[in-house]
């Protein structure tokens, strides 16, 4: 595992001492916003060269009377923690903001339902070049990407999902919809699930579905989310990625194999 991803992982438990609502995620995307912009506060924030102690109380002059408690806690803990660079010390904010905000969906009993929303919006972008190259476009405003996706998922999806969507618009995974997918890793990981990722050439209907999702489960012994993409040009059967295991049985990769063998 690369240290960036050990740190990060090896933070959750310590901010998940403190309870991060709306508000402060919202706090803490203010935060990740500031530093984004501004590199000399972000290299002060997180030089190993300073104390733990000095970096907290330089975060405390900033920020004390512009934050709330929960999110001003958690950012003194993560500026006391030592990070590979400052871009992963912003990481560690943003992924905080973002596991308060799927906490909450889990205490309204929405967790599934946002997860459906995600990841349907993201094989929406990924499907249209069009909107993907909009969502890209290094020429158009941040405030011109969140207008688009607010007009997309207006009345279409749980205000939730919308607030997710948005704070992807940022595209810190590179693009929205990679940002939109370690949304899903994250979603995942605090509903302790491993995601499969499937593919067939016709949608499933619910038994089937259901089917499948069981079958996973007693396969790895624990809760799968499924992540179903159709496809017409896999012609029939399905093809499954799970973790490190990938299960090929469609029809157009049987003939692939067959053309090898013949060649």
């Amino acid at each position: 595992m690369k240290s960036r991803e050990a740190a990060l992982l090896s933070f959750d438990p310590v901010a998940d001492a403190t309870r991060i609502d709306e508000a402060a995620a919202d706090d803490l995307f203010a935060v990740v916003d500031l530093l984004d912009g501004q590199p000399p506060l972000r290299r002060s924030l997180s030089d190993p060269s300073a104390s733990p102690g000095n970096r907290q109380v330089l975060a405390r002059r900033l920020f004390d009377n512009r934050l709330g408690a929960a999110a001003l806690a958690v950012l003194l803990e993560v500026v006391g923690t030592p990070w590979p660079s400052g871009r992963a010390m912003v990481d560690a904010i943003e992924r905080q903001g973002l596991r308060g905000l799927l906490r909450t969906a889990i205490d309204r009993g929405e967790l599934k339902r946002i997860q459906e929303e995600l990841y349907r919006f993201a094989q929406v972008i990924e499907s249209s070049p069009e909107l993907s190259d909009a969502l890209r476009d290094p020429v158009r405003s941040l405030d011109a990407r969140k207008a688009l996706i607010s007009r997309l998922l207006a009345g279409k999806a749980a205000a939730l999902t919308q607030r997710l969507a948005l704070r992807a618009a940022a595209a810190r995974a590179r693009t929205v919809s990679l940002t939109l997918a370690s949304y899903l890793v994250l979603a995942a990981a605090l509903a302790g699930e491993r995601i499969a990722q499937v593919t067939v050439a016709r949608p499933l209907d619910e038994a089937r579905e259901e089917r499948l999702r069981r079958a996973l489960e007693a396969r790895v012994g624990g809760p799968v989310s499924l992540q179903i993409e159709v496809d017409e040009k896999v012609l029939g059967g399905m093809s499954i990625t799970l973790g490190e295991h990938i299960f090929e049985s469609t029809v157009a990769g049987r003939l692939d194999e067959a053309r090898r063998l013949l060649n």
